[in-house]
C-alpha cells in the first residue's frame, strides 16, 4: 500500500521562533501538512504547546514526537491527549514511545524513576489501554515511536502512525526486513536530520558526527543532491521501505520547500 507524502516541521516554541501561535500559523500557511512537537525538558511541554498551536490554526495536524512514557502518568497522559483530539475536531495527534536513553535525566529532573525497557514499554501500553477507554466509540489517533522488536509489534497494533527508531547504521536491507511488517498496517515516518551534508553541531552529535558511514547504508535521515534528486530519493525510499511522513528538523526547511511543494500529496 503506498500513502501519500505528508511533511511535518519539528518545533517548540523557544524564543528564536517568535510568537508560538504566529509561528504554528505560519506552518500551516507553508503547506505542511503536521507541526510535530518533541520533548525536551524543561522546555514547554507538548501538550500545552500543542493546545496553543490547535487554537492558532484551522487544518494543521499537530503532533506530539513524542512524549516519554516514564514521565507521564498513563492516565493523566491520556486525559490530555483524549481532550486535545475532542477539542481540536481531530487534528490532534498522540505521539508517544519508551523514551531515549538521556530522558533518563530528564526523570530524575523530575523525581519519577525512569524504569527498565520492558517497564516504558508496559506504561506506553497503560497510556493507550486508558486513552482507548476515554475515546469510547471515537479514536484518537496514535502515533507511537519504536524500535525494538516488542515496540515494534504493539505499534503495529495499536498505532496509526510508526516513527521507526532504528539504529544509525542499521544496513539498508535490516531497515527494509524491518518496515515491511509495519507497510500494510500503519502510515510510517522518518525524520530527516541532514539535507546536503548540512545539520548544525547539535544535531551531528545526535545521529553520529559520520554522514558519510550514515550516507553508505542508506540512512532515511540525510537527503543530498538537487530537488529532483531529493523528490526521486524520497519516492524510492517510500517503496523501499514504506516511509511517507517525513518529519524535517527547522535547519532544512529552507532546502526542502521546493521538496514539499512538488511532492505533498502524492
Amino acid at each position: 500500500m503506498t500513502r501519500p507524502f505528508r511533511f511535518a516541521v519539528t518545533a517548540l516554541p523557544v524564543p528564536q521562533l517568535g510568537d508560538w501561535a504566529t509561528y504554528a500559523r505560519s506552518v500551516e500557511s507553508d503547506g505542511f501538512d503536521v507541526l510535530a512537537l518533541p520533548e525536551n525538558y524543561p522546555l514547554p511541554d507538548g501538550f500545552t504547546s500543542a493546545a496553543v498551536a490547535l487554537g492558532a490554526t484551522s487544518t494543521l495536524e499537530v503532533a506530539n514526537y513524542v512524549v516519554a512514557s516514564p514521565l507521564h502518568d498513563p492516565k493523566h497522559a491520556a486525559w490530555q491527549a483524549h481532550s486535545l483530539a475532542t477539542i481540536s475536531g481531530g487534528r490532534y495527534r498522540f505521539g508517544i514511545g519508551t523514551g531515549r536513553p538521556d530522558v533518563a535525566g530528564d526523570a530524575a529532573a523530575l523525581g519519577v524513576p525512569f524504569g527498565a525497557g520492558a517497564e516504558r514499554l508496559a506504561r506506553v501500553v497503560d497510556t493507550l489501554d486508558a486513552l482507548a477507554a476515554l475515546d469510547g466509540a471515537g479514536h484518537t489517533p496514535v502515533l507511537m515511536a519504536a524500535g525494538g522488536p516488542k515496540a515494534l509489534a504493539v505499534a503495529r497494533e495499536r498505532a496509526d502512525t510508526v516513527a521507526v527508531a532504528a539504529a544509525p547504521t542499521t544496513p539498508a536491507a535490516a531497515l527494509a526486513e524491518l518496515t515491511a511488517p509495519l507497510r500494510d498496517r500503519v502510515e510510517l515516518a522518518t525524520s530527516v536530520f541532514a539535507v546536503n551534508g548540512f545539520a548544525p553541531d547539535y544535531v551531528s552529535a545526535f545521529i553520529g558526527g559520520d554522514l558519510d558511514a550514515l550516507r553508505a547504508v542508506d540512512n532515511p535521515a540525510l537527503l543530498d543532491g538537487s530537488v529532483d534528486e531529493i523528490c526521486e530519493t524520497l519516492i524510492r525510499r517510500r517503496e523501499e521501505y514504506g516511509f511517507s511522513l517525513i518529519v524535517l528538523g527547522g535547519h532544512t526547511l529552507e532546502a526542502m520547500r521546493p521538496v514539499v511543494s512538488r511532492l505533498a500529496g502524492t
